[in-house]
């Protein structure tokens, strides 16, 4: 063998190997990407099916319960205690580890509103149907509207067109 065509071999085997490499390091940065946004997803999903739960928990148990301190435990405890062990505090605390800094400040912001509407609803006489509660809760449906697009819009692909 003639040690141009030694060096060619080599040469290939060398790209060859090095191609090999960066395909293997790009397919596992990848599939990094894919179980992170999957997490964040799952993270997501709870978060928001655990402020609507509670918010729907909240509404019926204010509902059932006559004023005084029955009531107001009875609505503090379906903000708090999720039958899946999901509370929205804790997913909150989820949440806050795997999301950007914007989402987790909306996130925070939307369940704060909840909060305050569920000690309105915990202690008014007319329950949902008062001016106070609806005066807190429109808002606390279109910051959920928004959280909810700022969580779609961190879960597209970078490449992904994204929606106005």
């Amino acid at each position: 063998m003639e040690w141009g065509t030694l060096a060619v071999v080599a040469l290939g085997a060398v790209l060859g190997v090095g191609a090999t490499l960066i395909t293997d390091a790009l397919r596992s940065r990848r599939e990094q990407q894919r179980q992170w946004t999957a997490a964040k997803r799952a993270v997501y999903v709870r978060f928001l099916a655990s402020l609507a739960q509670a918010h729907s928990r909240m509404t019926v148990a204010a509902f059932r319960e006559q004023l005084g301190p029955g009531r107001q435990q009875a609505v503090h405890d379906a903000f708090l205690s999720d039958p899946q062990h999901s509370d929205a505090k804790s997913v909150l605390r989820e949440l806050a580890l795997a999301a950007p800094d914007h989402v987790y400040r909306a996130a925070n912001a939307a369940y704060e509103q909840l909060r305050s509407a569920r000690d309105v609803l915990a202690v008014d006489p007319a329950g949902a149907a008062s001016a106070e509660y609806q005066r807190l809760i429109r808002p606390f449906f279109a910051d959920l509207e928004d959280l909810q697009r700022l969580m779609r819009d961190d879960l597209l692909p970078p490449t992904s067109d994204r929606r106005p």
